[in-house]
């Protein structure tokens, strides 16, 4: 594959991390501490590389986005954003079994999204979430509304 091509697919891939957080800030508007906060709450899970340094997608950046208008133009807060996150059935969409869902913070809490919490079920203890189709699918506002109505059953 040519340096090209490599290039072409690195910046057509929206998931793949490469923005870091200062050049995030000024694109979205807010601080750098506001997107610390942002994860911090679990509302994103921004790649971490081996010195720590936090690098944000295209995704992460829509998802940012969409924060910004349920906080600015919804009245939301961050808790709020929060529980909503957590609404997403997770266990139905990576197929969890009864075993692994009765042992999982998500499927037994509205506390926090999936990514953001360290007790899961066993198909998910070795998964990198921002790979997982329910982290990828919540990065905008209207992939969230129509994640949630597609996927959670009001159970």
């Amino acid at each position: 594959m040519s340096p090209l091509q490599t290039l072409s697919d690195t910046l057509n891939d929206k998931h793949k991390p490469v923005y870091t957080i200062g050049i995030v800030a000024e694109l979205i508007g807010v601080s750098v501490h506001s997107l610390r906060m942002y994860e911090t709450e679990g509302l994103l899970s921004p790649k971490r590389t081996n010195s720590k340094r936090r690098l944000y997608s295209q995704a992460d950046i829509e998802r940012l986005k969409c924060i910004r208008i349920m906080i600015e133009e919804n009245g939301l807060n961050l808790a709020g954003i929060k529980m909503m996150l957590s609404m997403a059935p997770c266990w139905d969409m990576i197929q969890c079994s009864d075993k692994d869902r009765k042992n999982c913070d998500a499927y037994t809490s509205t506390l926090a999204p999936c990514w953001s919490l360290t007790n899961v079920g066993e198909c998910c203890k070795m998964a990198d979430c921002r790979d997982c189709m329910v982290y990828q699918d919540l990065s905008t506002c209207h992939n969230m509304k129509t994640f949630l109505k597609e996927n959670w059953k009001g159970k």
